[in-house]
């Protein structure tokens, strides 16, 4: 009986018209490699089955042990949270933890190609990232294993978070406590590859205070660099307006620590002068004495990984998707 000769990075390159080297490159930074290269190397990777030497060793064994985690390339402290929260989780069991940084979209794009076929994983975490239906295809035809937090899709699990529902949530908490002027801060400008979560938060807030007869003027809104003295000078220049909210809703709690120092800066009291109220429960929120609105960034990154573990104990595992309820954190801010 003679065996088919196992395909070669060679044999790819040829298949595909472009160099080892390009070939080398799609394996390891496909986010660097042009979209049209990468499509004929990836295509050419199907039709041969190719399989790199070192991930044909572990496929041999059934599996890698490594799971990785695709996200924004973000130093956000709730991305950092709930990211440390998927490596705990991941720290009790065998498995190594991979993470792949996403700054820009041909890098997404080339993560989402790349990962199924090159078979370096035994699953996959994506968080805040959109994913493509024929990247979804792609995932299923390699059996690769995959959750996805913050995005949903009905064939993969996923955590959900209904950010418009915390936005609404935000506005019906301040309306409770007797507040009438409003205002709100929130990162803006974020790449077009990257979910929006700031803008479906304000979105929220803005239709339950319109629902509730409060206006939100232009002037009391605003969207800016990610940074804290970005943060803290659209609070100066909303708080510098005629009409001045005696309360604002922060897209994060980062944010809403921006309100705070403004306020401190203008020798106003927080919040008998400004109240505020954040979004995610990080753990300086806690520290810092800010209302917010808890998202479960501990528990749904240990979801995550129960979820992807079985999915790769059982790859007839049922898709399940979960959706923690948004709830108030009320601390001293507001």
């Amino acid at each position: 009986m003679i065996l088919a000769k196992k395909a070669t990075i060679y044999d790819v390159a040829s298949l595909a018209g472009v160099s080892i080297t390009t070939v080398s490159r799609v394996l390891n930074s496909p986010g660097q490699v042009a979209d049209t290269s990468r499509k004929k190397i990836v295509a050419a990777m199907q039709e041969l089955d190719f399989v790199p030497k070192a991930e044909a060793s572990a496929r041999a064994r059934k599996d890698f042990k490594r799971i990785g985690i695709l996200s924004p390339f973000s130093t956000a402290p709730s991305f950092v949270q709930r990211i440390r929260s998927i490596a705990g989780a991941l720290s009790i069991t065998d498995y190594e933890l991979i993470t792949y940084s996403v700054a820009s979209e041909d890098q997404l794009s080339g993560y989402l190609s790349m990962l199924p076929v090159s078979n370096r994983i035994d699953g996959l975490i994506i968080l805040a990232l959109p994913v493509k239906e024929e990247e979804i295809r792609l995932f299923k035809e390699y059996d690769l294993p995959v959750v996805m937090i913050e995005i949903s899709h009905p064939s993969v699990s996923s955590i959900e978070i209904d950010n418009i529902a915390g936005g609404r949530l935000a506005a019906e908490y301040l309306i409770s406590k007797g507040y009438k002027s409003f205002g709100f801060i929130g990162e803006g400008g974020q790449p077009a590859y990257s979910l929006h979560a700031t803008e479906e938060r304000f979105n929220g807030y803005k239709e339950a205070l319109s629902e509730n007869g409060f206006n939100l003027p232009d002037s009391s809104v605003s969207f800016h660099k990610y940074g804290m003295n970005f943060s803290v000078d659209g609070v100066k220049k909303i708080l510098s307006e005629s009409v001045k909210p005696d309360a604002f809703f922060a897209a994060s709690d980062l944010q809403a620590v921006g309100v705070i120092k403004a306020a401190r800066e203008l020798e106003l009291k927080v919040p008998e002068d400004v109240a505020v109220i954040g979004f995610d429960d990080i753990d300086l929120a806690d520290y810092m004495g800010i209302t917010t609105i808890n998202q479960s960034l501990d528990q749904s990154g240990q979801t995550a990984v129960e979820l992807l573990v079985a999915h790769m104990k059982d790859h007839d595992t049922a898709v399940k998707h979960i959706s923690y309820q948004l709830k108030i954190i009320e601390r001293y801010s507001a």
